[in-house]
């Protein structure tokens, strides 16, 4: 569930409403453990490290290898490092992580995209998959709304705390049994509300 407090409002500033709904759409449930996906891009064959000189050769590193110099080959050499150095989570689950690793999943030839799937799985899957803009947009007007609401309830509740305090308080500290003074002041009560 997105909610307004935690997800939007805290890059509202610096994101545009497609991007907001790029990164709860990417998010995974939790962080990707990064020995977890080492294991799973070695089990699949993606990665296999040469046992002779301890390099790191297979489908993945051939489709590093054929990436233009950009922000794509920068984030899969962060992720391979970071996967097989001392990482112990990738915060995917997180702005802007989430975006990055999705980047890079997106990328990933048929062959491999499987094994990325499986890491993404591993960590909870998508839960907030195909999010758009007006998503964005929808939960921060409920939650506008909502404050919009209980502000008004407040403000219903100070009113009838200060009528109550002008018409009903005093006859109950002067323990008036005056039916007549009662009526009279849940009538002024009353028609002072109405106003």
């Amino acid at each position: 569930m997105i909610d307004y407090l935690t997800d939007i409002q805290p890059l509202e500033s610096s994101l545009s409403d497609a991007e907001i709904a790029n990164f709860i759409s990417t998010r995974t449930t939790a962080p990707i453990d990064a020995p977890a996906a080492r294991d799973s891009l070695l089990e699949s064959g993606s990665i296999v490290v040469d046992p002779a000189t301890g390099n790191r050769i297979g489908p993945l590193i051939d489709h590093y290898s054929s990436l233009e110099e950009g922000q794509d080959k920068v984030l899969l050499a962060w992720f391979l490092n970071y996967v097989f150095g001392d990482g112990t989570s990738i915060e995917t689950n997180n702005y802007p992580r989430s975006a990055q690793f999705a980047a890079v999943e997106g990328g990933l030839p048929a062959g491999i995209a499987p094994v990325a799937a499986s890491i993404v799985s591993k960590a909870g899957g998508r839960p907030d998959a195909g999010t758009v803009a007006a998503d964005v947009s929808s939960v921060r007007e409920l939650y506008l709304l909502e404050q919009q609401t209980q502000e008004e309830v407040q403000g219903q509740e100070m009113r009838y705390v200060t009528l109550y305090n002008q018409n009903i308080a005093p006859l109950i500290d002067a323990n008036n049994p005056d039916d007549a003074a009662w009526q009279a002041a849940l009538t002024n009560m009353a028609t002072e509300w109405g106003n």
